[in-house]
C-alpha cells in the first residue's frame, strides 16, 4: 500500500509539473468570450446598451509577448428593440423603455478578425493585454422586417484587458473591445475563457 501511494505521488507530481511546463511553453490558445454593450451608426446610437456580442478566436505565439490571432465575431440586438410611429408620423425606437437614436428593430453583425496581440505579465498568473487587428465585416439592420441597411467591408478592432491563467493552461479574461466598421461602431465589455496548449 505504501509503495502504491509513493508511485501515485510520483505520477501526480510528474503530471502536475508537465502541465505547468506545458502551460508555460504553449504556443497555441483557443478562446471564447461574450460581451454586452452598444453601437453607433451614422452618429445615432443605442446609448451603450442593447447589444450582445461573441468572439471565438485562436492565438499562435510568435515570441515571448506577441501573438497572431484569427477569429470570428458576431453581435445582435438583445433588448427587444421596438419601433412605432409617433403622432407626427416619425419612427421612434425603444430598448427596454429607453429611447434609441437609432431607427431599427433588428440588428445582425458578423466579422472575421486578424489581429496582433501583446501582453505584459504582472505576476505568475496575471497579465494585461492589448490587441489591434483588421475586420472583414458584414452587417444589416431592419425596420419592421424591411432591410434598411446592408453593408460589408473592412475595418479595425481594438481590445484591452486583464487575463488570468491557471497552471493547467485554462485561463480567463475581462476586457473592453471596440470595432470600427466604417459607419458602424461597436463597443462591448467582454468576459471570456481560453485554453493554452
Amino acid at each position: 500500500m505504501k509503495r502504491f501511494n509513493r508511485i501515485s505521488a510520483v505520477l501526480l507530481t510528474v503530471l502536475l509539473s508537465s502541465s505547468v511546463m506545458a502551460a508555460e511553453k504553449s504556443k497555441h490558445t483557443l478562446g471564447f468570450q461574450v460581451g454586452a454593450g452598444g453601437l453607433e451608426y451614422n452618429n445615432q446610437d443605442t446609448d451603450n446598451e442593447g447589444m450582445a456580442s461573441s468572439y471565438l478566436y485562436y492565438n499562435y505565439k510568435l515570441s515571448q509577448n506577441y501573438y497572431l490571432e484569427v477569429g470570428a465575431t458576431g453581435a445582435e440586438d438583445i433588448d427587444d428593440w421596438d419601433c412605432d410611429k409617433n403622432n407626427s408620423g416619425d419612427w421612434e425606437c425603444f430598448s427596454d423603455g429607453s429611447k434609441l437614436d437609432l431607427i431599427a428593430d433588428d440588428f445582425d453583425y458578423k466579422a472575421l478578425v486578424i489581429a496582433l496581440k501583446t501582453d505584459l505579465s504582472l505576476s505568475k498568473r496575471n497579465s494585461i493585454y492589448g490587441k489591434v487587428g483588421a475586420l472583414f465585416y458584414d452587417y444589416e439592420m431592419e425596420l419592421r422586417s424591411n432591410k434598411t441597411v446592408k453593408e460589408e467591408g473592412t475595418g479595425y478592432m481594438l481590445e484591452a484587458g486583464w487575463a488570468y491563467r491557471w497552471d493547467s493552461g485554462m485561463g480567463m479574461n475581462v476586457g473592453w473591445q471596440y470595432q470600427d466598421a466604417s459607419d458602424l461602431k461597436l463597443s462591448a465589455l467582454n468576459v471570456g475563457i481560453n485554453y493554452a496548449f
